[in-house]
């Protein structure tokens, strides 16, 4: 168990130190003026000149490279080319934002499509049964930014009963604006007994989060269908039921636990994809999160930024596999699997 996990853990190092020499190269070879844009349109050629000593560019390509793992080894992401304010603190606004909707997405498809998937597999081939693979194969196909879009005409244009866009009510910013501990909008609310900004950061984030797990819930839903019909066809499945065991017994006690790995890989890598995807989802609900931020970093040519993001997603994305290669782990059977592959 002990080696399968430093294993894993390893690769993910290796894959996370490759995504970060690929994309700082990568933003060096990028036709820009990155000095033109740290001093302004207007400046003199002798403050740019400046500005090329100052941000390094006037050093050889490795020796910026090897300049720039020394001060991320110790928490230093560089420079934002537009704000001048350090990225880290820039990431630090942001990244709570996309988190809450993110985290909330995947709650919600794994809470609702872990046992509607579940249920559909008991009845299998019932008028339900259709109706979900129709509705499962229907969200993970449509565009998001499409599905969001409707969200906004039907929901809150049409019916009114969420708002369109935005994380708060300009109103509320003035009347109860909420004093920042954690960064997370709504966890910050709670903790200061500040309900009617709690409710209205709630009801912000209910259409970009169900836009989100759109994706996730479809997976889930046929992820666990389709394994617990095979599992259900298993030997031990039919002797628990000859031994006249309860049927949601057996469902929920016993094959249930050959889906949760699955379904668990799937969610933490959909959550590492809706991290680095939310742009588009940011921007038509004007949710300000990391999204925003990496759309304006790009469009800008901040590659300090564009660095900081794609370090942040790497990040996330081997984390969350890791989490996944844990729960797949308490699985007996891959240990053994594991073991005798050593």
């Amino acid at each position: 168990m002990g080696k399968y996990l430093l294993t894993r853990l390893w690769t993910g190092f290796f894959v996370l130190f490759a995504v970060i020499t690929f994309t700082f190269f990568l933003s060096r070879v990028i036709p820009s003026d990155p000095a033109q844009r740290w001093v302004g349109a207007h400046a003199t050629e002798e403050q740019k000149a400046a500005a090329v000593i100052e941000l390094g560019l006037d050093k050889p390509l490795h020796v910026q490279y090897l300049g720039f793992m020394r001060k991320l080894l110790k928490g230093n992401m560089g420079i934002s080319i537009v704000s001048h304010r350090p990225v880290l603190d820039e990431l630090k606004e942001a990244i709570p934002n996309t988190l809450e909707i993110v985290f909330l997405s995947v709650l919600l498809a794994f809470f609702l499509g872990l046992p509607i998937g579940v249920y559909s597999a008991i009845h299998d081939n019932t008028f339900f049964d259709h109706i979900m693979r129709f509705v499962s194969v229907g969200v993970i196909s449509v565009p998001t930014f499409w599905f969001a879009m409707m969200l906004q005409i039907l929901i809150a244009n049409y019916l009114g009963w969420l708002p369109l866009s935005g994380q708060l009510d300009t109103v509320i910013k003035l009347t109860s604006p909420i004093t920042r501990i954690t960064g997370f909008a709504m966890v910050d609310s709670l903790v200061t007994g500040n309900w009617t900004a709690f409710w209205n950061v709630l009801k912000h984030s209910i259409l970009p989060v169900i836009t989100l797990a759109s994706y996730s819930f479809g997976l889930t839903v046929r992820m666990t269908r389709s394994i617990l019909l095979e599992v259900l066809e298993e030997d031990f499945i039919k002797a628990s039921r000859a031994w006249g065991i309860r049927e949601r017994l057996v469902i929920w006690r016993f094959a249930i636990k050959n889906v949760i790995g699955a379904v668990v890989t799937v969610l933490a890598l959909s959550a590492g994809n809706a991290l680095v995807s939310t742009f588009v989802i940011e921007a038509i609900f004007s949710w300000p999160g990391i999204g925003n931020y990496i759309a304006l970093s790009v469009m800008n040519l901040d590659y300090p930024a564009i660095v900081g993001v794609t370090i942040f997603a790497s990040f996330s994305y081997v984390v969350l596999n890791f989490f996944a290669d844990v729960v797949v782990a308490m699985d007996p059977r891959i240990r053994f699997a594991e073991g005798g592959r050593e």
